[in-house]
């Protein structure tokens, strides 16, 4: 059930929209001759409606997100160059890198790897990240979102988060309060194992493993206050009550049973020595949550309309924002 949320890049797109501000248009007439399939020579007018059907409307809504943007920019004077552009770059193979649990020397095999599995050329990987700069600075400044406040107490949960202490559970999750009566008093019972019963009756994608999770950190906010509170108060072998939640869009009832507790890393870093890079992960987090909603709130304020029938059917397929 936990969830990863880290900065989302823009989905597959076609090599016949440029994308992104501080870009011009590249001069493709419809009669250009684009490819060759045996004795066929291909226009983009043969292949429009497709690639428009495919991703037009993602990259429409990149597009227009970057007319926007660079509008926006002239208007408060937001200067956006190659400075920018490689920081961007650079901060996305450090989150990468992060999130994969990879020296940053594999940066650049991340992003080559994320570019081509999301479609993202030359044209589209620049936009992208012109797009992501211009967007930053203008929440750096506050425009269009509130700005990113992280205090001292948001440091201090994200150093337990990284390395502070962390336990081992299973878990199963039903939809009534019957059934994980149920599977409860089957466990206690010793009738089976809770990775039997698990396996069995769980709703929740760690069935496969019988309910066991990935160490967690009671201090984390992926799970329900319930869930982390049943935890920390359990000893090892522990079976949990029902417990009612609401996670991950759904409502059930969980039973939990704690495996056992791990102690801090012996390596882990002070607080102190920590806490300016925390601080900046956490800012970073942040500041890719308002750059989505502000990105979201420009594109929905852009007036886009497409003429195209192909083209105006993705646009009404896409998600926003995503």
């Amino acid at each position: 059930m936990k969830l990863m949320t880290r900065a989302a890049l823009a989905s597959i797109g076609a090599a016949w929209i440029a994308a992104g501000i501080g870009m011009t248009q590249p001069d493709r007439p419809r009669d250009k001759r684009v490819a060759v399939v045996g004795d066929h020579i291909l226009g983009w007018a043969d292949l429009g409606p497709m690639l428009a059907e495919a991703a037009g409307g993602q990259v429409l809504e990149e597009y227009a997100l970057g007319v926007v943007l660079r509008e926006e920019c002239a208007k408060k004077d937001i200067k956006i160059g190659e400075a920018e552009v490689r920081a961007e770059r650079d901060l996305l193979g450090e989150m990468l890198a992060q999130v994969a649990r990879v020296p940053i020397d594999e940066a650049e095999i991340l992003i080559r790897n994320i570019r081509r599995s999301r479609g993202l050329g030359e044209v589209r990987f620049r936009g992208l990240l012109e797009r992501n700069a211009a967007l930053r600075a203008m929440v750096r400044r506050g425009i269009g979102v509130d700005p990113v406040v992280v205090t001292p107490e948001d440091v201090q949960t994200a150093y337990e988060l990284k390395y502070g202490p962390r336990v081992r559970a299973r878990l199963l999750q039903v939809r009534s309060y019957d059934a994980a009566a149920k599977a409860r008093a089957d466990i206690v019972s010793g009738r089976k194992p809770f990775a039997d019963v698990a396996t069995e009756v769980s709703i929740d994608p760690s069935s496969s493993r019988g309910g066991l999770l990935d160490p967690l950190s009671l201090s984390d906010s992926d799970y329900p206050v319930a869930v982390r509170r049943a935890l920390g108060a359990m000893k090892p072998g522990d079976v949990s009550e029902p417990i009612a939640v609401t996670w991950a869009d759904q409502t059930g009832f969980v039973v939990l049973q704690l495996v056992g507790n791990l102690a801090a890393p012996l390596d882990a870093p002070t607080r102190e020595g920590a806490a300016k890079g925390l601080e900046r992960e956490v800012r970073t987090v942040r500041e890719r949550a308002q750059m989505d909603k502000l990105g979201t709130m420009l594109v929905r304020n852009a007036g886009v309309s497409a003429m195209d029938p192909s083209l105006n059917w993705s646009w009404e397929q896409r998600t926003p924002g995503k």
